[in-house]
């Protein structure tokens, strides 16, 4: 018999429905029940893409006994931590104040009142590895919960009352981040033999490269050389799918050969974005192959009918981990040509004992290759006959099981894909990436938003769920920055004004950061407030960027002070800590520079600005922002304050360039043009 979770969107909570144990959602039936009952509450929190979440599911939740314990003494309600993050926020902190670590599946023991007294993450269903059996926990718990009320009572109020206490801001504001010390300490701690920083398992860091990318522009070569470095590396295979394109979530080890298997949007987006960029400063056209296949993947296989992107896919097969990725040498003699055969061993070094288990080869290009000057380099590669035979080898794994995937569409994520694609379709001239990007902003603002102008976090099944946080309304507003910067719709901008004054509105705090929770929700415990970015940049620092972004196109002076009061409150833990920061960081960047302002007029259509957009669009300009104005724009209120009072020169297309405010004389020449675009110092090639 179904549990309650049998009309749940969520692909995770949906997936536990004919589990013997009885699952609630987080709800008020399920928090009532507690109450009422004087039960505690089993919350476990995981995702679709996990593999232990798969794992202890099994062993555990499907297990009649494990059930029957379940049923008898507890609420156990299930949780997407992808749909509310802020509940995951909340009572991971309580597992790492236990257990000094945490992670996914997140299992913990609440009161009624939704306090946390125990936790762990992983349970086998019998003692190993110095773990608990499940059952034992569970039936310790029992126990307790009725000989000694007290004990549990008291563990609850002293972790609440630290989780409480983490919320406020201990950090007195730091002084202005030294970025240039920053750079120096990466590049000292980096490892300059495999890439990265620190031992295995290794993250990609998309946000952190994305720093060094940015201080590369400054001319600082040291960062450049290590951005290079490190994306080099992870785009030499394992990690980076070489035959279907994306990115995996992390390396196992430290050559960033073996993945965590399941792909999720995210990173993706992330990591197309930063090679991009790197691209665009370097001209290397690996970083660009990359760029291409990562975003095509997302494409091809993380895009929905409607438009909008799907969250992930997962590690797990029914042949096991991997098994989708992985190519024993019987299969690959089988597939392709024996020319094509001598060829990708030539290049990719496989063998018959494998580098996987079972003897499967993750597939990777020779180290050799790379680092003979004289060889083949990673960007020869990439030849239409090579092409050609990873397309054969594509065709052929799509023939398999395929992974699950995640179909839940989530703002936050989305919003990430959304300004990857705009960005690629503007610097690379890519006509599919801008239909992609903007058919992405549209499902999100028309199925996303309700009529009321509610912003929604999750969408699935035709559904929108759940209350946004801070960084889906911030997110969102970068999103929608690029897709605006693609033909200058001021509804676009009317939107971002919109989101901004709600962000302010409903996320607002008693000192400069905000809440990353809602107003409005009012199952929490506490309001919670996380600084730190994670594999997704920090809300805050997401908010602060917004911040940024409204300054520099309305003129509000106040808005570029308030992102840098922001960044003064995690300065001290950015400068000790910047592996955590990537966001704030880059953040921090653009907070301390002069920016360029570009405003285009025309009394004719876009098309009249394309000469002056061709010569904008040649560079990447983290550092300046556009907005233009055409014919068919009625009124001025919709529109960015940089484009208040710029008429043209006798009705020709013209432009106004501006540095900090300070307007160069406005222009209708395109050589005079770019003679001032190239005054601003960050602009060139590197």
């Amino acid at each position: 018999m179904p549990n309650h979770l049998s009309s749940e969107t969520s692909p995770y909570l949906f997936q536990h429905k004919d589990n013997p144990v009885d699952w609630y959602p987080w709800n008020e039936t399920a928090l009532a029940r507690a109450r009422q009952e004087n039960k505690p509450i089993f919350l476990s929190i995981g995702y679709s893409a996990c593999h232990w979440c798969h794992v202890m599911a099994h062993e555990s939740f499907e297990d009649p006994h494990t059930a029957q314990i379940l049923n008898e003494n507890f609420v156990s309600i299930k949780v997407d931590r992808e749909e509310r993050p802020d509940i995951d926020d909340i009572y991971m902190q309580a597992v790492v104040l236990l257990t000094g670590q945490g992670g996914w599946p997140l299992s913990v023991f609440l009161t009624p009142d939704l306090k946390p007294f125990y936790g762990g993450t992983y349970f086998p269903p019998l003692p190993r590895h110095g773990l608990p059996a499940f059952t034992q926990v569970l039936l310790s718990i029992v126990e307790t919960w009725h000989n000694q009320p007290a004990s549990i009572s008291n563990n609850a109020e002293i972790l609440t009352k630290a989780i409480q206490k983490q919320q406020i801001t201990q950090e007195e504001p730091g002084e202005q981040l030294d970025l240039g010390a920053i750079v120096d300490r990466l590049a000292v701690t980096y490892d300059w033999d495999t890439g990265g920083w620190g031992h295995a398992p290794k993250f990609p860091q998309p946000m952190l490269i994305e720093f060094l990318i940015q201080q590369a522009l400054n001319r600082n070569q040291k960062a450049l050389k290590v951005a290079d470095h490190l994306l080099d590396q992870m785009a030499y295979g394992g990690m980076y799918d070489v035959v279907g394109g994306g990115f995996h979530r992390y390396s196992t080890d430290v050559n960033w050969l073996i993945p965590h298997f399941e792909k999720m949007l995210y990173d993706n987006a992330q990591l197309a974005s930063v090679y991009l960029h790197a691209y665009a400063i370097t001209g290397k056209t690996t970083f660009l192959e990359v760029t291409n296949a990562t975003l095509e993947f997302i494409q091809r296989e993380m895009t929905s009918p409607e438009g909008g992107f799907y969250a992930s896919i997962d590690a797990d097969t029914p042949e096991g981990e991997g098994r989708y990725y992985g190519w024993q040498v019987d299969e690959l003699r089988e597939v392709l040509s024996p020319s094509e055969f001598n060829t990708l061993e030539e290049r990719m070094g496989i063998s018959a004992q494998g580098n996987f288990e079972h003897g499967f080869n993750i597939l990777r290009y020779k180290s050799t290759v790379k680092d003979n000057p004289s060889g083949i380099r990673l960007g020869d590669h990439q030849s239409s006959g090579f092409d050609q035979l990873l397309l054969k080898l594509r065709e052929t794994r799509a023939k398999r099981t395929p992974p699950g995937k995640d179909r839940k569409v989530i703002t936050e994520w989305n919003a990430m894909a959304i300004r990857a694609f705009a960005e690629a379709g503007i610097l690379l001239n890519r006509t599919d990436y801008l239909r992609t990007a903007e058919r992405g902003a549209q499902f999100i603002l028309n199925n996303l938003i309700s009529t009321e102008g509610k912003l929604y976090r999750t969408w699935q099944n035709g559904k929108a769920s759940q209350p946004a946080t801070l960084a889906d309304y911030a997110g969102l507003i970068a999103a929608l920055h690029a897709v605006y910067q693609i033909a200058f719709d001021q509804e676009y901008f009317q939107s971002i004004r919109m989101l901004f004054e709600s962000m302010q509105s409903i996320f607002e705090s008693q000192d400069a950061l905000y809440f990353d929770a809602a107003q409005d929700v009012v199952d929490l415990i506490v309001r919670p407030r996380s600084l730190q970015d994670n594999a997704t940049p920090s809300g805050n620092a997401l908010a602060a960027y917004a911040h940024w972004l409204i300054s520099n196109y309305d003129h509000q002076p106040s808005h570029t002070d308030r992102a840098q009061q922001m960044i003064a409150q995690v300065a001290k833990l950015a400068s000790a800590y910047p592996t955590s920061f990537g966001f704030w960081l880059q953040v921090a960047g653009l907070s301390t520079q002069t920016i360029q302002q570009v405003a285009l007029v025309s009394n004719d259509d876009l098309l009249s600005l394309d000469p002056f957009l061709s010569i904008y669009r040649k560079a990447y300009r983290p550092f300046s922002i556009i907005g233009a104005r055409i014919a068919d724009q009625s009124g001025k209120s919709e529109h960015p304050a940089i484009l208040d009072d710029r008429p043209t020169l006798n009705g020709i297309p013209t432009a106004y360039v501006c540095q900090g405010f300070i307007c160069r004389n406005p222009v209708t020449d395109l050589s005079e043009f770019e003679e001032q675009l190239d005054q601003f110092p960050h602009h060139d090639q590197i």
